[in-house]
């Protein structure tokens, strides 16, 4: 069963916490619950857009597992990765 992920903003007239589902922030137009002033999309959409690319990605890793090789997911060797740096005879 899919339960829409619930989120927290801050109202940008009064400050308060506004915690509601994601679609919630994506109305046209709706008002804070806490200080009744409207509330347009717009003001949260660069947040909105980043708050579900992130849990796109979280998704994406937990069912593919990590974007690339490496411990620190660097592609390969030689692109400045931690498993890299093998320039210190002390380091395996």
């Amino acid at each position: 069963m899919y339960t829409e992920p619930k989120i927290a903003l801050d109202c940008p007239s009064c400050g308060e916490s506004i915690y509601a589902a994601l679609s919630w922030f994506k109305q046209a137009y709706t008002s804070c619950p806490h200080c009744q002033q409207g509330l347009a999309a717009g003001q949260f959409e660069a947040l909105v857009a980043a708050l579900e690319q992130a849990m796109d990605e979280s998704i994406d890793e937990l069912l593919h597992g990590p974007a690339s090789g490496g411990c620190c997911g660097k592609k390969s060797a030689g692109q400045g990765g931690c498993c890299s740096d093998k320039s210190d005879p002390g380091v395996i």
